[in-house]
């Protein structure tokens, strides 16, 4: 027993031989046989493991999965199994350090490899394939000396979306403050007026539009144009990505016109006269186009149906008028009338 502290002693810095001197120091004083029981109880713990570890035997390993290469013509709808349950066969050693790789590394499951690209060829949407088709893949994927026996989920599903495309009108989005008296004064138009859009179809059905990121503007006072990214979608690619908005900005004055009021569904056999027959109606007009606004621009009419309701004042409605103009008002908004029969 003596020889065995002397080896432990010629070995200072091993970590037996500093538990050793603890046990010593602490617990069992001068007592060496204690502490060479301990010892020679922890190389025979080794010994037993190793030899333990050198046997083969069945077990069940959880294995993280991540996947790789799906087909590039195809879009994923569901979610496949984040970890495998895996009943495999192998020595002690093989599966401890399997289980212990699993703690850092994933396990890569090739999509296409793996299904013989048959997805890839197929203009299915949905697929099952049993999992004992993947058995030997498997084994040879995780080591040569471990035999997959089963798999758990025993059947793995994918389901696609068919990938589509169409062409759709630009949205530009506004987030803009103008100086005062001035006004937009045109459409706001972008170029391309229109962008390809791809992706899975059941998304690109339900798309009608392609808005563009906000446009952003304080205290403006002039026409804008900038390049623009179109906001982007989950799943969805748009082409181009950018396009040009120009925003056309100018300063506005007020501006009146006095305008003759029109009777709607009046019967032919009854005679009613509107007072007044004219109104004014006031406005603000861009600067460029002040001198182009007529009389005939616009479109006022009251409803013989108002006066069937009874009503002793009929509300006046703008039918037409340029898209152009801002803040408009009439006065009177609402006429008195008699009935000449």
């Amino acid at each position: 027993m003596s020889a065995l502290f002397f080896i432990f002693g010629a070995v200072k810095t091993n970590w037996v031989y500093k538990l050793v001197k603890f046990l010593k120091k602490v617990y069992f004083r001068n007592d060496k046989r204690v502490a060479a029981y301990l010892i020679c109880v922890a190389i025979a713990t080794g010994f037993w493991f190793l030899n333990a570890l050198s046997k083969t035997y069945t077990v069940t390993l959880t294995a993280p999965v991540t996947y790789i290469n799906f087909p590039d013509n195809k879009t994923l709808a569901n979610t496949p199994p984040d970890k495998f349950e895996l009943k495999i066969k192998a020595h002690g050693f093989t599966i401890l350090r399997h289980r212990l790789s699993f703690l850092f590394l994933p396990l890569e499951f090739n999509v296409n490899e793996m299904t013989n690209n048959r997805m890839k060829e197929s203009r299915r949407n949905s697929y099952a394939f049993p999992s004992r088709q993947f058995l030997s893949e498997l084994s040879y994927l995780m080591s040569n000396e471990m035999e997959v026996l089963s798999m758990s989920p025993d059947t793995l599903f994918f389901k696609y979306d068919q990938m589509g495309q169409k062409r759709v009108k630009i949205k530009p989005q506004l987030k803009v403050n103008l100086k005062k008296q001035y006004q937009i004064s045109g459409e706001t138009k972008s170029t391309p007026d229109s962008v390809t859009v791809n992706g899975p179809q059941s998304i690109i059905d339900t798309i009608r539009f392609a808005f563009t990121d906000p446009i952003r503007g304080n205290g403006v006072d002039q026409t804008i144009q900038a390049d623009v990214k179109v906001n982007q979608l989950k799943e969805i690619y748009f082409d181009p990505k950018v396009v040009e908005v120009t925003i056309p900005v100018e300063e506005y004055t007020e501006s009146q016109q006095v305008v003759p009021v029109e009777m709607n569904d009046q019967p032919d056999d009854i005679t009613i006269k509107l007072f007044p027959a004219k109104v004014k109606i006031s406005f603000q007009v861009g600067l460029s186009r002040f001198s182009e606004i007529k009389p005939e621009d616009f479109k006022l009419s009251v409803s013989y149906n108002d006066i069937r309701a009874g009503r002793q004042r009929l509300k006046i409605a703008v039918e037409s008028m340029p898209a152009y103009l801002y803040s408009i008002k009439l006065s009177p908004d609402e006429l008195e009338y008699l009935i000449e029969k």
